[in-house]
């Protein structure tokens, strides 16, 4: 890669990019300009008509006045803000807004009251006027201290002393430090202007580098230096992604300041002071430039695809629409979910309202930062593939339509998988199994893991395969496997059970985990054993071993040996194996399983040996617990996982034959001699 290329094909398109006065409107006049204006002088209009409103006395018409004296001298006070007038036809006269309220009181109201007989006032409005509900507020005021008056003659009659009227006071402390009661204010509204600003300062800069540059026959010219197309769409995508960044970030200090002093000028303002969190907002911004990158690729893709700007317009308008979702959900204001943290723009949006409100947690902010990154990642990898087209420059190429697609597929060749094409089924079956899986919940135990496992994992990984025609042979190790493979698998699989347990053990004794831990992840396999045990232990450990396998050790593991080193592919494919279950405690184990999985189809050339070996490590911890079920009961059983066994001697033999177990299967998964079996990372890669 040639960075002074690089830097040479930046600044050009930074000079092209200069003189489009679009791009500069949306980057610099919209935040500097027309925030500060236009909230501002709102603002100000605003205070002064709330001000006029408040202040202003209003008429009203009151109905059978003569039965309500004490009322009519309560409203005729001049701090009332009312004075009562006499119109015809009132009802007319309200809707020409002659009038502002018609008070309606009942025959003999204050005689009726007095005598402890129910009473009701009528106040009509036009509530279609801005006045309507400041009047009526105050005429309510007045009916309230009126009834006051009704129930101290009440209690007079009775000789009662008023006294016993007297209320408790509440005084209300707030607890929110003055950051957080503005973070409060901006957290429904700064998420989307934060995540649409961005896209559109992305969006012209994007159509300009490359819709407008083949439509000016330049991008052809520009294809045929010396210089890659590699380094081409990375100084284009810098650019782009520098544009989003910029427009993003003055937008939201610009947005910041103008909202604090908007908020600051509201009378009676109940929040107290507001002050505006640096380290807040520079949180804030953090969380959403994942979502920034995938927003400059998904424009860039448009301006891609589209062969005119025309076109490229079109296209965008529904793309345009995504950061509205960030609306939806500030609105709605979710609680933080595991599901909500991997979906795109809703964890941005929710991690954004919780860093402004001083709240988010570290695993929290990591887990929606790590998954947004990997969203933005699968969108700069379609936007380079479309880019390493042979068919860019064609005037003719339509990617998007049915008989492109026609063409792709129709296409004998077979080939195996891109990381970002197996990272994308990954996250693909995470999104299902997460929205799909909580509506199951009251299923019984096999059919949920069915669909789980069949449905949400191998389908999509079935479906996928056969539509890019992947090598079948190659990318799922479908091989068979020796003999001595299969008995290592069985081996490791028993092995790992004792030494796993005693990790576990370990760990939480330094990371203890909650009961109900324990509960949600015990309980529904608990209850799922007690009638078919062995039924569910076997479908289990034959669903877990097979599905599971099939993606992890199959497409994602085949993708990462064919581009990084082996201990590096296999470090990567058992990490997202671990984090696609979200569960944070049993994160090492689940890792640790992961690697000898993916190392015993690194060494076998053969899925089959590692779904033996999952399927039976399974089986094996289910089989333990529907043996605790049926001899203790479920809420023993239970409780047996929430408290570890001590370590003893009898741990410590398992321990030992655990190890022994695992070296004799590392012995028997040795390359053999012979040369159709010889294990190089050359011959793995085919």
């Amino acid at each position: 890669m040639r960075f002074p290329i690089i830097r040479t094909v930046f600044f050009k398109e930074l000079r092209e990019l200069l003189r489009d006065r679009r791009s500069m409107l949306i980057m610099f006049g919209v935040p500097l300009v027309l925030y500060p204006v236009m909230l501002l002088g709102m603002g100000a209009l605003g205070e002064k008509k709330i001000n006029q409103l408040k202040s202003d006395k209003y008429t009203i018409v009151v109905q059978n006045a003569a039965d309500a004296p004490k009322l009519i001298e309560i409203i005729n006070q001049p701090e009332s803000g009312i004075s009562i007038v006499d119109k015809p036809d009132p009802e007319q006269q309200l809707l020409n807004e002659k009038i502002q309220a018609i008070l309606v009181v009942p025959e003999h109201a204050e005689q009726r009251a007095r005598a402890s007989e129910e009473v009701h006032f009528k106040i009509e409005v036009d509530r279609s006027r801005q006045s309507a509900s400041f009047v009526e507020g105050k005429v309510d005021r007045a009916i309230h201290e009126y009834e006051r008056w009704i129930i101290e003659q009440r209690l007079a009659t009775k000789g009662v002393p008023a006294d016993v009227l007297k209320g408790i006071k509440t005084d209300i402390t707030d607890l929110a430090t003055s950051d957080q009661r503005f973070g409060h204010l901006m957290s429904s509204i700064l998420p989307l202007f934060l995540l649409i600003t961005g896209m559109l300062g992305a969006f012209f800069p994007a159509l300009s580098v490359t819709t407008t540059e083949r439509e000016h026959g330049t991008l052809e010219t520009l294809l045929v230096t010396p210089a890659g197309r590699t380094e081409l769409l990375i100084a284009k995508g810098t650019l782009v992604l520098l544009c989003a960044l910029l427009t993003a970030g003055l937008n939201l200090l610009s947005m910041s300041m103008v909202m604090w002093r908007v908020f600051s000028m509201l009378p009676d303002n109940a929040g107290g002071t507001l002050t505006i969190s640096p380290s807040a907002l520079g949180l804030a911004y953090l969380a959403a430039v994942p979502t920034l990158i995938f927003f400059s690729a998904i424009v860039l893709v448009v301006g891609l695809l589209a062969r005119t700007y025309r076109e490229a317009s079109s296209m965008a308008t529904p793309v345009m629409l995504l950061p509205v979702i960030s609306m939806v959900v500030g609105l709605a204001e979710p609680k933080i979910s595991a599901a909500i943290l991997i979906t795109p723009i809703v964890n941005t949006t929710v991690i954004i309202r919780e860093a402004l409100t001083g709240r988010v947690s570290i695993e929290a902010f990591a887990a929606a930062f790590a998954a947004s990154c990997l969203y933005a990642g699968l969108l700069v990898s379609a936007a380079a593939r479309l880019f390493s087209n042979e068919q860019l420059v064609n005037s003719n190429w339509e990617p998007l339509s049915i008989r492109g697609l026609t063409k792709l597929g129709s296409s004998p060749r077979r080939r195996l998988p891109g990381i970002d094409e197996a990272v994308a089924l990954w996250a693909v079956t995470i999104l299902l199994s997460f929205y799909v899986t909580p509506s199951l919940s009251n299923w019984p135990l096999l059919p949920l893991v069915a669909v789980v496992e069949i449905g949400l994992i191998t389908l999509p990984t079935l479906l996928t395969a056969l539509l890019a025609k992947w090598q079948w042979r190659e990318t799922f190790s479908w091989r068979s496997a020796r003999p001595r493979d299969y008995l290592a698998a069985v081996l490791a699989g028993l092995g790992m059970i004792p030494i796993a347990s005693t990790l576990f053990v370990l760990q939480n004794k330094l990371w203890p985990a909650s009961a109900d831990y324990f509960r949600i992840n015990t309980e529904p396999l608990a209850k799922g054993v007690i009638y078919h045990p062995i039924i569910v232990t076997l479908a289990v450990g034959l669903l877990a071993g097979f599905c599971e396998e099939f993606l992890y050790r199959g497409p994602l593991q085949r993708a990462l040996l064919r581009k990084l080193p082996v201990w590096w592919a296999l470090v990567i494919g058992a990490t997202l194996f671990s984090a696609a279950h979200l569960d944070t405690h049993g994160f090492p184990l689940r890792l640790l399983l992961g690697l000898a999985l993916g190392f015993i189809v690194y060494r076998t050339r053969s899925i089959f040996p590692a779904m033996l070996a999952h399927g039976l490590y399974d089986a094996t911890q289910v089989a333990y617990l529907a043996y605790q079920v049926h001899s203790q009961g479920v809420d023993a059983a239970i409780q047996h996982a929430s408290t570890p066994e001590p370590l003893g001697l009898d741990t410590f033999v398992l321990i030992g034959i655990g190890i022994v177990f695992l070296l004799i299967a590392y012995y028997l998964l040795r390359p053999s001699s012979d040369s159709s079996q010889g294990l190089t990372p050359r011959s793995l890669l085919g």
